[in-house]
C-alpha cells in the first residue's frame, strides 16, 4: 500500500488507526460522512492510505479533522504525514535559511550548478523558487541597462554632443504622509458603524472589518449560526491558514481573517449567515464555497 500511495508508512499507519477507531465506535462510513460533511469517497481514500484525492493541504486538513472527530490523538504521526505530503511548517522554512558565514552543502553525487538546483528544489517550495528567480532576473536586467547607459557619457575634456544632452526633469521630492488628525481618528470607527449589520443587537460587539489597516489580513469573514447546530470548517488563502473545524450551535458567531480568500465548508448551509467584510453573502446553495476571489 505504501508504494501505491507514494507517502510511505505514516499514511498507512494512520489509515489503520482511523479505520479501527471508527469501527470501535460502531460508526459506518456513511454516518461519519454525514456528521463531518466529508464525501464518503474521501473517507474511503483516507482509510485506504490514499492521500492523492485532493491537493495536499486539503488532505492534511481532512486528516486532522477526521482524527479529532474519532479521538485519534497521535500528533507525531500526523506530523510525519505532514512531512510526507510536503507541507512545510514555518520552523522548517526558517531552518532552510543558512546562517551568516556558513557554507552551502550540495546533495551527494551532484556537484556544481546541478547540485545547487537539486538542493533548491528539495528545500524551497516551487513558488518561492520561481519568485526568487524572477527577482534576480529583473535585478540583472537593471544592472545591464545601467552599464550601457553609463557607457554613453563623454570622456573628460570632451564636450557632450547635442544628441547626448537630454533635459531631465527632477522628480518632485516625496512628501511624508501626514499624521492622522484627531478628527480623522474619531471618524475611523464610524466606518464600521455605517455597516447595515451593525444595527442588529448580536452584531454590536463583532468586528466585521480588519482591526489593523496595516495588517496583511484585510479580508474578514463572519459566520453566525442562526438555527440548531451545524459543522463549520474554514481554510484561508489556499491552505496558508487551516482553521479547526467543529460543530457550532445556534447563536454562536465565528470570525476569520485572510489575505485573499476563504474556502468554507458548512454542514447545513441554511443554518448560517455569512458576512464578508461587513456585506452579507447571499444564502449558500452548496455546502462548499470559495469567497474573496474574483
Amino acid at each position: 500500500m505504501a508504494e501505491e500511495t507514494g507517502f510511505g508508512s505514516a499514511a498507512e499507519i494512520l489509515a489503520q488507526k482511523l479505520r479501527k477507531a471508527r469501527q470501535s465506535k460502531g460508526l459506518t462510513v456513511e454516518e461519519v460522512s454525514h456528521e463531518l460533511n466529508i464525501n464518503r469517497e474521501h473517507i474511503d481514500c483516507m482509510e485506504a492510505g490514499n492521500m492523492t484525492f485532493l491537493p495536499a493541504v486539503y488532505v492534511y486538513a481532512f486528516l486532522k479533522e477526521y482524527a479529532d472527530a474519532l479521538g485519534v490523538d497521535d500528533e507525531p504521526l500526523l506530523e510525519r504525514c505532514r512531512d510526507e505530503l510536503s507541507i512545510p511548517t514555518e520552523e522548517q522554512v526558517l531552518k532552510q535559511v543558512p546562517e551568516p558565514g556558513s557554507s552551502l552543502s550540495l546533495p551527494n553525487g551532484r556537484e556544481g550548478f546541478a547540485g545547487l538546483v537539486d538542493m533548491l528544489q528539495d528545500s524551497v517550495p516551487l513558488p518561492v523558487l520561481v519568485t526568487g528567480a524572477v527577482v534576480i532576473l529583473v535585478v540583472l536586467l537593471l544592472a545591464v541597462g545601467l552599464f550601457f547607459s553609463g557607457s554613453d557619457k563623454p570622456s573628460p575634456g570632451e564636450a557632450p554632443s547635442t544628441e547626448q544632452v537630454t533635459a531631465v526633469e527632477e522628480p518632485p521630492a516625496e512628501q511624508p504622509a501626514a499624521p492622522l488628525s484627531d478628527t480623522t481618528r474619531q471618524q475611523e470607527p464610524l466606518i464600521a458603524d455605517t455597516l447595515a449589520v451593525k444595527s442588529e443587537p448580536w452584531a454590536a460587539d463583532v468586528s466585521f472589518l480588519p482591526e489593523d489597516p496595516a495588517a496583511p489580513f484585510q479580508n474578514v469573514l463572519v459566520i453566525r449560526v442562526v438555527k440548531d447546530m451545524t459543522w463549520v470548517k474554514v481554510v484561508a488563502d489556499d491552505g496558508d491558514i487551516v482553521y479547526p473545524g467543529s460543530r457550532f450551535s445556534a447563536g454562536e458567531v465565528l470570525r476569520y481573517e485572510a489575505k485573499e480568500s476563504f474556502w468554507v465548508n458548512i454542514g447545513r448551509p441554511s443554518y448560517v449567515e455569512l458576512y464578508l467584510n461587513g456585506e452579507k453573502v447571499p444564502p449558500l446553495e452548496k455546502r462548499t464555497v470559495v469567497l474573496g476571489k474574483d
